[in-house]
């Protein structure tokens, strides 16, 4: 294929001007769109899933609500002196003796109860904090007096605590994005349990598409401050967000900022008006997020003199600036839609967090670096919101608002979005490394593409999407290199990665360096694809660029730089662009929010974050301005205490006319055009719920997380059918566990029963000897169906079986299998289809739902693993497998070297959990067979929050955990499995619970813990983790001795070692340790800011010294399990016997 040069017949296709420097002055022609429709839950395929539906306009009588307190009144005198009909408690209100009397009192009056906070993971509930248990009764009164009144308990500021405690949480840290998302998940799935799934989200700092998307949350929010993340870079992700998953958000402004929080009052006690957020930054956070179409307004705290939360008494400056804004929005009702024409797409495990915050800079997913993709994120956001991530640095309040170049006009997806949702942008940018995609994600661009849309992308995602292309690197541009674009020439800073391509012949040149396109545009059906031939559109090699210090180490009032930034050539298309589809432009410096109000009207918030006046004049590029209305806002409150940031006086004398806006400020206009050059998009109908289609499992363990890897399932399925012998080996305890998921998603279990007919296991022939055991194995299936959420179906192959049902079963729902069905899906029973695969991976899934895939052939049988014997010298050498293993003879034969090299495994104690003491026994006796012996690991589960507690802080998740391990310990006992593997876990947070406590309650726990594991033949043995208490060699003996047990010992992990025991080797640690080491866990510290393990032949110690060490086991943990890792560990401690 060839590309049509038609480099210097731009012209032909180009509109307008853009004045950037250097940057294109030309740009293909893409017309302002706007979706005016706002969010409505109740139009998604969600809404039915959810356990409480997601809040509607209609809730809120279709206007903006206020915060009025943080008190839940119960008569007239302890109503607000400040306009709201909303309150917003904190915990105690649970533990108030007039709970459903108040409750009473607000519904009859037309009240809202909202977001109750103080939720504290693993801290004793104390006053208004703690981890607190809702019981049934108090939602069901909720339910009762309240109803759709009710916005959600407060899952309040807990991705910030999870950032914080990460640390403490993860063992091991697995550098994966997947495994990051699994891992990071449960923290939210606990708090959400706690609080009875009805929740609403407050983030502070990220993860705000991951809580929305999975069913618990009713309403989002986010709290905005000079602290953590920009308030509108945390919106343009809660809108991306609530347009894909049917969420509505709320607007909340905190009086926090990094220094303080402010509060007026005349008492010096609580008088704190020189010290938090300024009134301004109050004020403009108020009315953007009124723009943003929140639900609700809400001031954390000031209202009225006094102390933090008073809301009776003289008005404070924020309560005035809280009652205008109710005024005007009396007044001025609903701004209309908020117009935001481009989405920023980004991978769905991305994990991206802000370049710069309170607890790291240029990270994902807490702990990993930036990659090229993130960088890319970053850059995208940053061309919107110029310094975004200095909130929080600056005293001046830099960054905690943003001047907008483009308005703000973005918001933020994830690549599980449907093509519903894309499809309300006229833009759509591939603005992170959509690694995660495959086929779906490419079908999806592909149809928006062809419907109109403009997508942005770089080579290194097009040739996903694309592979017939076959982009490919062509060479280094060094830096310094030319691109010309029309007329203009662009010198690139940086050296980039030039990419080649075999494009269609409609392609044309936008960009050209030394003869080779660098940039091309594609039309395709309405659409087009403006696709760069570079990796991320970013610099190569890493720039030199300012490192100020951390914010914990105080660099504040400080600039930070980018080792990457967009390519010259890059930013000046996408700068074309993205002008091509404003609709007004109000001057340099200021920020601009638009909303569509009817035809041919708008309303405008033109906001001023600097400190001084700014010139500021509303220009239409769609039409003529016919009439501009300002909207008063009520008193400017330029005068009033605590205006400015603290220790900061703004420009006093500063001009606030028609021409000129004040510092700090914001105004907001009704403008009226004709001849508008604008398209209205027809509404576009979501999509609707999958129902009785069910996706083929060969295993019950571990479904939520497989789901999990697969982010559009319920897109496509509306359930699984899980192999019926699988189910038979589950544990029920486990599966009641399990199913508070299920249930919580909705999520229809059935069982697949053909392959037990297919094998000849079951038979409804009554003259075969397997068919008493049938009757008994399929009632055993059906009663632990009947745990699970669903209808309790058997699903039986139609033709194979040849005899009726029996008598004894009649009153079982069994359906009958007809094959084939539509393309590659098999029609079942009752209006069910079947979708058969031989692997879960979701790109086999998807390819053979679509029929991009040969069709999938049932296993008839299950296949056997390999007969062999570990060696007698390899006794002592274990091997861990996967947290996540689904089998532990499927695992070995994985590794090619397992046999020759190893003569047991470490299981997770989850994997002894979930399956049943009968099947266990099964796998036990053939891994006896081979010689195989078991070690059970509980380090994974234990770190007091979300997993398995050591201490009684929480006293129901402590009984919990104790009936847990006893369960274990129990099974370890009858399968003769002789070690288990324990670690302590970090402090809790609140000061109610001190560490010494949690110190005495771990020794008091394992010192049960090893009497009762001593009288089943278990062992216990400590290790060693960083981050937690007692987490040195030397603090673990000393803990031992306190605990004055003979069945304790050590493991000692050589991945945790503190600084000052990295350098002593393992016969050292022996000496020391003498008969207390039980084992050691390979490896070596790759950072000591969390606990991701190195591969033994990277560490820096000679580990090999550990094979001298007689009765002692040698540990192998590879993340991820790996068959080269395990191969090159084994190599270097010369197990591998050739």
């Amino acid at each position: 294929m060839r590309i049509l040069y038609h480099y210097f017949l731009l012209t032909v296709f180009l509109l307008f001007n853009v004045p950037d420097v250097g940057a294109s002055r030309q740009l293909f022609a893409i017309h302002p769109v706007i979706y005016p429709y706002p969010v409505e839950p109740m139009e998604y395929p969600e809404y039915s899933r959810r356990p409480y539906p997601a809040l509607s306009w209609s809730d809120f009588d279709h206007r903006t609500q206020f915060v009025a307190g943080r008190n839940v009144p119960s008569n007239e005198t302890e109503l607000a002196d400040v306009p709201g009909l909303v309150y917003r408690p904190g915990a105690s209100f649970l533990k108030n003796q007039e709970f459903t009397g108040k409750l009473q009192y607000i519904g009859k009056h037309g009240m809202y109860l909202h977001n109750i906070g103080g939720y504290g993971p693993g801290s004793p509930f104390y006053g208004s904090f703690g981890e607190y248990i809702v019981p049934e009764w108090q939602t069901e009164q909720i339910r009762k007096h309240l109803g759709h009144r009710f916005t959600g308990f407060d899952v309040g500021e807990q991705d910030g605590r999870f950032n914080f405690t990460y640390k403490q949480i993860m063992e091991p840290y697995i550098p994966d994005r997947r495994r990051q998302y699994l891992a990071s998940q449960p923290y939210f799935d606990r708090v959400a349990a706690d609080l009875g799934n009805w929740c609403s989200s407050l983030s502070v700092l990220w993860y705000w598409h991951y809580i929305l998307k999975e069913g618990y949350t009713i309403l989002a929010g986010a709290e905005t401050q000079n602290k953590i993340t920009n308030g509108q870079v945390q919106y343009m992700h809660l809108r991306g967000a609530g347009k894909q998953y049917g969420i509505l958000w709320f607007g909340d402004v905190s009086v926090f900022d990094t220094w303080g929080y402010k509060n007026y009052s005349r008492d010096e006690k609580y008088e704190r008006v020189n010290k938090g957020g300024s009134l301004s930054l109050f004020k403009r956070s108020y009315y953007t997020q009124y723009m943003y179409n929140a639900t609700i307004l809400s001031m954390e705290s000031g209202w009225c003199e006094g102390h933090f939360a008073t809301n009776k008494g003289e008005l404070t400056p924020i309560g005035k600036m809280h009652t205008d804004c109710a005024n005007f929005v009396e007044k001025y009702g609903q701004p209309g839609c908020m117009v935001t024409q481009i989405a920023l797409l980004n991978d769905f495990y991305s994990g991206w967090m802000p370049a710069d915050h309170i607890a790291g800079r240029f990270q994902v997913w807490n702990g990993m670096d930036y990659e090229a993709g993130d960088f890319l994120t970053d850059a995208m956001i940053s061309l919107f919101f110029p310094n975004y991530e200095r909130s929080g640095f600056f005293h001046d309040e830099t960054g905690a608002m943003c001047a907008t170049p483009y308005g703000e006009n973005a918001d933020v997806l994830h690549s599980d979005a449907r093509v519903e949702v894309m499809k309300q942008y006229p833009v759509m940018v591939a603005a992170g490394n959509l690694f995660s995609g495959g086929m779906e994600l490419a079908d999806k661009v592909k149809e928006y593409v062809h419907k109109g849309g403009t997508f942005i992308v770089t080579a290194e995602n097009a040739a996903r999407i694309w592979p017939e292309w076959k982009i490919g690197k062509s060479r280094t541009v060094p830096a310094g290199g030319i691109v010309r674009i029309g007329e203009n020439e662009l010198v690139e800073r940086g050296n980039f990665e030039l990419y080649r391509a075999s494009l269609p012949d409609e392609a044309h040149v936008l960009a050209m360096i030394g003869g080779e396109p660098v940039a091309v545009n594609i039309p395709v059906g309405k659409g087009q694809i403006i696709l760069s031939l570079t990796a991320y559109g970013l610099n190569a090699a890493p720039l030199e660029y300012n490192k100020p210090p951390t914010w914990m180490q105080g660099g504040f009032n400080t600039f930070l730089g980018r080792p990457y930034s967009l390519l010259n050539h890059f930013r000046s298309i996408v700068d074309a662009v993205f002008k091509s589809v404003q609709l007004f432009e109000v001057g340099e410096g200021l920020g601009v929010i638009v909303n569509y109000l009817e035809e041919g009207k708008y309303r405008l918030a033109i906001y001023n974050n600097t400190l001084e006046s700014l010139p500021f004049s509303i220009r239409s590029k769609i039409g003529r301005i016919k009439s501009i209305d300002e909207l008063s806002t009520g008193d400017k409150l330029f005068q009033a205490q605590g205006y400015w940031p603290n220790g900061i006086r703004g420009d006093m004398n500063g001009k606030d006319n028609d021409s000129y806006i004040f510092g700090g400020d914001i105004r907001l206009f009704d403008v009226s055009v004709d001849e508008e050059r604008v398209e209205l998009a027809e509404k576009i109908q979501q999509a609707k719920p999958v129902s009785h289609r069910l996706l083929v499992f060969d295993d019950i363990l571990f479904t939520k997380e497989t789901i999990r890897y697969m982010p559009t399932f319920f897109d496509y399925f509306s359930g699984i059918s899980v192999e019926g012998d699988k189910l038979l080996q589950a544990d029920s305890y486990a599966l009641k566990e399990q199913n508070k998921w299920f249930c919580l998603q909705k999520l229809q279990i059935t069982a697949d029963l053909r392959k037990g007919f297919a094998s000849g296991r079951w038979t409804f022939d009554s003259s075969l000897p397997q068919y008493k055991q049938t009757l008994i194995e399929l009632k055993e299936i059906a009663d632990k169906l009947s745990l699970l959420y669903g209808e309790d179906v058997l699903f039986i192959p139609s033709t194979p079986i040849g005899f009726s049902i029996p008598s004894e079963l009649a009153d079982l729902n069994f359906q009958l299998v007809k094959s084939p069905g539509q393309g590659m899906l098999k029609s079942a029973g009752d209006g069910y289809e079947l979708l058969d695969t031989p692997s879960l991976d979701w790109e086999t899934v998807y390819g053979l739902l679509k029929n991009k895939l040969p069709a999938a052939q049932h296993i008839s049988g299950g296949q056997q693993s390999s007969q062999q014997h570990v060696l007698p010298d390899n006794r002592n050498h274990i091997l861990a497998l996967d947290r996540y293993s689904k089998g532990i003879l499927k695992d070995i034969d994985e590794i090619d070297c397992f046999y020759n090299a190893f003569g047991g495994v470490c299981v997770s104690a989850e994997y002894l959990a979930n399956y049943s003491l009968d099947a266990l026994r099964e796998e036990k006796k053939l891994l006896d067979e081979r010689g195989i012996s078991m070690v059970v690991s509980f380090i994974e589960e234990i770190n007091h929050f979300p997993g398995l507690t050591l201490c009684d802080a929480v006293p129901e998740y402590y009984e919990k955990s104790m009936d847990y391990y006893k369960r274990i310990l129990d099974k370890m006992g009858e399968l003769q499995i002789g070690v288990a593997l324990f670690t302590t876990h970090g402090r809790v947070e609140s000061d109610k619970y001190p560490a010494q406590k949690v110190y005495v309650g771990m020794k008091k726990t394992f010192r049960y813990l090893s009497e009762y594991g001593e009288k089943r033949g278990v062992r216990l043995l400590l290790t060693n983790t960083r981050f937690r208490i007692a987490d040195t060699v030397d603090k673990q003996i000393k803990m031992i001795r306190e605990i004055g047990e003979s069945n304790i010992g050590i493991a000692l992990n050589l991945n945790h070692l503190s600084e000052s025991e990295s350098g002593l080797y393992v016969r050292k640690f022996r000496k020391q340790l003498r008969e207390r080491l039980g084992a050691v866990i390979l490896g070596g510290p790759v950072s000591y800011k969390h606990s991701e393990y190195l591969p033994v032949p990277n560490s820096d110690k000679s580990v090999r010294v550990a094979n001298d060490l007689e009765g002692v086991l040698l540990i192998d943990k590879v993340y991820p399990l790996d068959r080269e890792r395990v191969y090159k560990d084994c190599q270097y401690m010369g197990w591998i016997k050739e």
